[in-house]
């Protein structure tokens, strides 16, 4: 293998393919990056066995061939280099010899033979979303998807296909089991693909997909029950699907909630950041005060003391009080982009949903917890 690319384009590449890398694992290529210069392109792989990714470059290429480095180092020393472009020439016994400018390194690599093969995804049904929408619509979510290994799953993002009156939606949904996020959102030729069943994308795909949209423009989404394939320009994610049954969700979302109070959400997020200084990991609650035009909300920790905090809202029910984990309302206040929320109660036992006029077709449940 020899070939020269430039820096910025090895430099980008390599950048995406950190937060794929398997740092810590019992199989050392899986530390590395797969470079294969072939034809006019070079093509970089990273993957944990889970989470896939394949970049590809021009690059001038005076000699086809492949090899596998570190990561880390590769990326580090790239993004150092003293020019504009990088030589790399495979030598003896899987040595990298990257040059540019004065600077000059021989990496040990592996052979790429040892690097674990792709799976094949060529004929998943995909489609075609603006990066907003599908960035949008993973940020109001992905707060909500477990962080606990052991509950697989609802360690990921379930998608599905809605039929509705007014046509097929989209829906992303996420839960851990103290909250819940969901949105629907019609995305072009929903009609015509087929998604017969849900499908759980794990964490941390949703994670890459997420960068790779924020960077706007278009974006494929191809879906199976085995795979998710992630399109963008230069750059293809493939996600191996989270395995096990998404939980019947709907049966946790209030149908009819008798007691509605409307808050300004920045100014709620500013109280509840406050109060919240005085949680720690043992006494993580506050106590919202419902009554007519205000709310109360109160911190109170054995270990530090009393907190409280009052603003207007309209509200002109009963009045009651409900405990709940500050933190799910900041997540999801920092997600949503209504100037005003809705926070919708049957009752201090059951969960609280929250919607805004625009975060069209999003609802957010968040459990009570007992104070």
């Amino acid at each position: 293998m020899e070939l020269t690319v430039k820096k910025d384009d090895l430099a980008k590449g390599l950048a995406k393919s950190q937060s794929v890398v398997e740092r810590r694992t019992s199989m050392p290529i899986l530390s590395n990056v797969l470079l294969n210069a072939d034809g006019e392109k070079i093509t970089i792989t990273a993957t944990d066995l889970e989470t896939s990714f394949l970049g590809t470059y021009p690059a001038r290429v005076s000699k086809p061939g492949k090899l596998t480095v570190p990561a880390r180092k590769l990326y580090e020393i790239v993004k150092e280099l003293p020019s504009d472009e990088v030589y790399l020439k495979e030598k003896e016994n899987s040595f990298l010899h990257i040059s540019g400018g004065r600077a000059n390194y021989d990496l040990v690599g592996l052979p790429a033979d040892d690097f674990p093969e792709l799976p094949q995804v060529d004929s998943i049904p995909e489609l075609t979303f603006d990066g907003e929408l599908l960035a949008e619509m993973i940020e109001k979510t992905i707060f909500s998807i477990s962080q606990e290994e052991t509950r697989f799953n609802l360690a990921g993002l379930y998608v599905h296909k809605r039929v509705k009156d007014e046509g097929p939606r989209l829906r992303f949904v996420s839960t851990d089991g103290h909250r819940l996020s969901l949105i629907d959102r019609e995305v072009a030729g929903l009609a015509e693909f087929t998604l017969d069943e849900g499908v759980i994308i794990p964490r941390k795909g949703v994670s890459e997909m997420r960068k790779l949209a924020e960077e706007g423009g278009e974006v494929t989404l191809g879906l199976s029950q085995n795979f998710a394939v992630v399109k963008k320009e230069e750059v293809l994610l493939i996600l191996r699907m989270q395995e096990g049954s998404f939980p019947d969700y709907e049966v946790v979302i209030p149908k009819h909630a008798k007691n509605r109070a409307v808050v300004n959400r920045q100014a709620f997020a500013d109280v509840l950041r406050r109060m919240a200084i005085m949680s720690t990991d043992r006494f993580q609650g506050v106590r919202l005060d419902f009554k007519s035009g205000l709310l109360e909300v109160v911190s109170q920790n054995p270990d530090l003391g009393e907190a409280r905090e009052a603003l207007e809202m309209d509200y002109e029910g009963a009045g009651f009080n409900v405990g709940f984990n500050a933190r799910y309302f900041l997540d999801l206040c920092g997600a949503m982009r209504s100037e005003e929320i809705s926070l919708g109660f049957v009752d201090d036992q059951n969960p609280c949903v929250i919607t805004g006029e625009a975060d069209t077709g999003f609802l957010s449940v968040i459990m009570p917890m007992r104070l």
